[in-house]
């Protein structure tokens, strides 16, 4: 899978084709990416006057543990490797206020 096309790119790709007029091969040229996701972008700011579409969703679930819940249990791991699941269960849900089962701790 190709890497996303950040936005100061898809800005640069937007105005090569309406403001310089330039040519589709020439853009991907200087982008360095596909012929496709070039026509993408302009496609998205044709239909949308953006270079992003703001009604699109994050694909998948939304996680249950924050990248601060996990600092928090290795923390407490490194600190107290003996611990069960069950006392981490605890301690996460007291200071972190998060709720998880013991099969997402494991």
């Amino acid at each position: 899978m190709a890497p996303p096309i950040s936005l100061e790119l898809r800005q640069c790709i937007i105005a090569w084709r309406h403001e310089l007029n330039m040519p589709i091969a020439d853009i991907v040229h200087l982008s360095k990416r596909s012929k496709r996701a070039v026509q993408n972008v302009l496609a998205t700011y044709r239909d949308y006057g953006q270079p992003i579409n703001l009604f699109t969703r994050p694909r998948g679930r939304k996680r249950i543990l924050e990248r601060d819940d996990l600092n928090y249990l290795e923390g407490i791991i490194t600190a107290e490797p003996a611990l069960y699941l069950d006392e981490i269960q605890d301690k996460l849900r007291e200071i972190r206020d998060v709720e998880v089962s013991l099969a997402t701790l494991s």
